[in-house]
């Protein structure tokens, strides 16, 4: 037995199993409905059902609260189908041909860039194919069924190869794995890609906001627009660490905003000790854009990063310097 899953406004529909998402019967069949983490943390995913029955499943009551279950608002990479279902879904055609791939692929390289961070390398297997969006990411599949999410951090395959940037995490099994055991050559499973954390096709200037190893999808975008090499839209870069060396691709982006007329890169430290001689900006990196601008109206944001960070900056971008709360795209790391 099956349903049928309705989108709209964009007139698409797919088969919907019982035992599936709303969120997987879409991605199976090749309609990538706007989402993040798939596991109904974040709230990306959170749409409008316009007709129909869902079970709402896991959906946490922080991220979806009864008020909005009321509403007809579900978690799409929660909710399962009891009905038919009419959603509404604007974005979805704009991701519509990347399709999902689990395959095995092959460590290349590994260079720890920092005491904490791990930039790895793999190589896909010949002829794979494996076409994403910039700033999406994939899923490493570990032993114990558990999966681990990373951005690719290059706008397309280099050599055939898919380049992630892995922060240590204490207790973290595969973080701990890559840092303490994994070698060249040992074979990894992933799958992807996932997420709507891409850019849209506007004139608007643009806020890159980044924390951490939230670089990774922010520099494919960069990668994105300086492959295109006709970028008019004004990009201003904020990447915010604790030390300096937390800004492992600083001599980099300092390069390329010397090469791009369009680009803008503020640095900013929170917590910079005398070792690391810093005369750049301090602080939350999300407040130093409220310390450069006055007004967000008619800008995009893309932000990615600790959760902290991305909602602090949503909600202060949206009611203090006018944002559109549309216009705010993200990908959190939960």
């Amino acid at each position: 037995m099956s349903y049928q899953l309705q989108i709209l406004p964009v007139g698409l529909s797919c088969p919907l199993l019982p035992e599936q998402t709303v969120l997987d019967a879409a991605l199976a069949d090749g309609l990538m409905l706007k989402h993040s983490c798939r596991t109904g943390t974040c709230g990306s995913c959170k749409g409008q059902v316009l007709s129909g029955e869902v079970e709402h499943g896991d959906s946490p009551l922080e991220v979806l609260s009864a008020a909005e279950r009321a509403q007809g608002l579900a978690l799409f990479c929660c909710a399962t189908a009891r009905s038919d279902l009419v959603i509404e879904a604007p974005e979805v055609t704009a991701l519509r041909g990347i399709g999902i791939q689990q395959m095995g692929v092959r460590v290349a390289s590994l260079d720890k860039v920092s005491s904490d961070v791990a930039v790895l390398r793999l190589t896909l297997a010949p002829g794979a194919g494996f076409t994403y969006f910039p700033g999406q990411y994939v899923q490493v599949l570990l032993k114990d069924g558990s999966r681990r999410s990373y951005s690719m951090a290059t706008h397309a395959p280099r050599d055939n190869q898919l380049e992630l940037h892995i922060r240590h995490m204490l207790g973290g099994v595969f973080s701990g794995h890559v840092f303490n055991a994994l070698q060249p050559k040992a074979i990894l499973r992933m799958e992807g890609p996932f997420g709507s954390f891409y850019l849209r096709d506007s004139e608007r200037p643009m806020i890159f906001l980044a924390s951490g190893t939230g670089f990774a999808p922010i520099q494919a975008l960069l990668e994105q627009l300086r492959e295109q090499g006709h970028n008019r839209r004004p990009v201003y870069l904020y990447w915010g660490g604790r030390r300096r060396e937390d800004l492992y691709r600083h001599e980099q982006l300092l390069a390329w905003e010397a090469q791009l007329p369009w680009l803008r890169y503020t640095p900013v430290l929170s917590d910079p000790t005398p070792a690391c001689d810093w005369q750049g900006a301090t602080g939350f990196v999300h407040r130093q854009v409220l310390s450069d601008f006055q007004s967000l109206k008619g800008f995009e944001v893309y932000a990615c990063g600790a959760p902290i960070v991305v909602d602090s900056a949503r909600r202060d971008y949206v009611e203090l310097r006018q944002l559109e709360a549309a216009d705010f795209y993200a990908d959190a790391f939960v």
